[in-house]
């Protein structure tokens, strides 16, 4: 009877195991289809920052929100949730954290990073860009690279984002108005000769 039970549980342990990635995946395909799409403008990445492999460390304007006098007092550490506003300029940014997801309009679960005089710094849910790690350091040079070489007016570098539910995906990083995926093979085309 014993050895019933254990095989059961077995079996009940494995089909988790095997449930949960495959829920996750399921919920960032249903994001990345139907999720509503944001562009959110990058800033530039510390140059002494170390190389991180294979994923580019993202920075985001939207990371920095306004306080707002007499409003509510925020927490190192305390996690919140941001209403996504776009602007005149096409570009998303973040208001106000809330202790509850807002009734209405798409929104990101943030964490509370630090809180200044004037603005808190927010960690988004969101803040790597994942690719080959051969190409990583060439993508992070030329992100840099963009972002130096642009008036904060300009639109330098940025990242689609779909959101849905509260779930957020970064489907594509630009540069210079350029998807990456499109940057590389340009670069590729470069390197080996190939006009194709």
């Amino acid at each position: 009877m014993n050895t019933k039970i254990l095989l059961v549980a077995l079996a009940v342990v494995c089909a988790i195991q095997w449930a949960v990635p495959v829920w996750l995946m399921q919920r960032a395909q249903i994001t990345l289809a139907q999720g509503s799409v944001y562009r959110f403008r990058t800033m530039p990445i510390d140059p002494l920052d170390p190389f991180r492999g294979r994923y580019i460390a993202l920075d985001f304007e939207a990371a920095r929100v306004k306080l707002r006098a007499g409003g509510h007092r925020f927490a190192t550490g305390e996690r919140l949730y941001a209403p996504i506003l776009v602007g005149e300029d096409g570009y998303a940014r973040l208001g106000l954290p809330l202790p509850t997801p807002p009734v209405h309009g798409d929104y990101l679960p943030v964490r509370v990073e630090w809180i200044g005089d004037e603005e808190i710094g927010l960690r988004l849910p969101f803040d790597r860009y994942y690719l080959d790690e051969s190409r990583t350091r060439a993508v992070e040079q030329a992100h840099a690279q963009a972002d130096r070489s642009h008036s904060e007016a300009d639109a330098h570098s940025h990242a689609v984002v779909r959101v849905r539910n509260g779930d957020a995906l970064i489907e594509e990083l630009y540069i210079d108005h350029r998807p990456v995926s499109a940057w590389l093979r340009a670069r590729h085309s470069v390197e080996t000769g190939d006009t194709r």
